[in-house]
């Protein structure tokens, strides 16, 4: 599968179709503040070209969005990525690898780069709470993938965590994954 194509053909239906428009008008239709208010459901900047050249397809992102946010998602502009070092619940460092923070997921968690291979992590800092064994609960190729598969595909609902170790499933009532629904970027039952 090409990501890199199918992540340019979403963000191009996501403008065509004036997503970002429409989701500003249901929150403000919205008859009380949503459960999801600590997010905006979907931003989308314009396309930039990069200051350098980045691995793992995170300069063709940037040059068809130089940010963005889908239903808790962020992917942070160019000047704000800044390495980081995940580490494990005794401060160990997960790996001997170089990772960079290119976005957030929600207002705790941190979606990583390797800065040689472009693989991308989603890594969760208290995963140790969750009885989890590993602070890295959802992994892509590259940038692409994860925006093709993740946040805006099927694989959205994995952003907390494995599935099957979630209390409640929160993306059955979350606006962005009911946008993706409803939009066809994720199909219907066959996803869930």
């Amino acid at each position: 599968m090409n990501h890199r194509d199918a992540m340019a053909r979403k963000i191009a239906l996501l403008r065509s179709t004036g997503a970002v428009e429409e989701l500003e008008r249901r929150w403000e239709d919205a008859d009380e503040d949503p459960p999801y208010a600590t997010y905006a459901v979907l931003e989308l900047a314009d396309g930039a070209e990069p200051s350098r050249t980045w691995p793992g397809g995170l300069d063709d992102f940037y040059r068809l969005a130089s940010a963005a946010g889908f239903g808790g998602v962020e992917i942070r502009p160019e000047d704000q990525v800044a390495p980081q070092r995940p580490v494990d619940s005794l401060g160990e460092p997960i790996d001997d690898r170089e990772w960079v923070r290119i976005g957030d997921i929600g207002y705790e968690d941190a979606l990583l780069m390797d800065a040689a291979s472009g693989e991308v992590i989603v890594y969760v800092d208290s995963y140790f709470k969750y009885g989890w064994d590993s602070p890295v609960v959802l992994t892509c190729a590259d940038v692409p993938e994860f925006i093709d598969t993740v946040a805006l595909g099927p694989r959205h609902k994995e952003i907390r965590g494995p599935v099957d170790r979630q209390r409640e499933p929160w993306w059955e009532t979350d606006p962005w994954y009911s946008y993706l629904l409803e939009s066809g970027l994720v199909a219907g039952e066959e996803e869930r």
